[in-house]
């Protein structure tokens, strides 16, 4: 993974911090503390070791070594090292799990183009009928 301006940490939930309800960010966050709701960044999430989160989490990419209880959806990646642990499903392009990880649920792998949020697509008509036909 390169790491770029994209990547750039802007936020911060300490260990000694806890967050029960609905975080949204535009940019990188780095969560060490607890996390009880749902969680939305158009950027990196990097979860620490000591970090626990119960959420619905949907984001660009995440780096995880702690622990996750929720449905996860990456537009990107999802790397997921020791001693993290996920319990729920995960939706995401790319999905990297190290040896010893514990993880618990469904695993959806999907190709960049599909793993976007879907568009609202407009209703098609119905076709007429040929007039003067053989």
């Amino acid at each position: 993974m390169k790491f770029n301006k994209e990547f750039k940490t802007t936020s911060f939930l300490s260990d000694a911090c806890e967050l029960k309800g609905n975080l949204h960010t535009t940019g990188g966050i780095r969560i060490d503390g607890k996390i009880n709701g749902s969680l939305s960044c158009r950027s990196t999430i990097f979860v620490g070791e000591t970090a626990e989160i119960e959420a619905e989490i949907v984001t660009r990419s995440l780096i995880s070594g702690g622990s996750i209880t929720g449905n996860i959806i990456a537009e990107d990646t999802v790397q997921v090292n020791r001693p993290g642990s996920i319990r729920g499903e995960i939706r995401t392009s790319r999905l990297g799990i190290e040896k010893d990880v514990y993880f618990s649920g469904k695993c959806q792998l999907l190709s960049p183009k599909n793993n976007k949020k879907p568009k609202s697509l407009k209703p098609r008509l119905p076709r007429r009928a040929i007039q003067n036909r053989d």
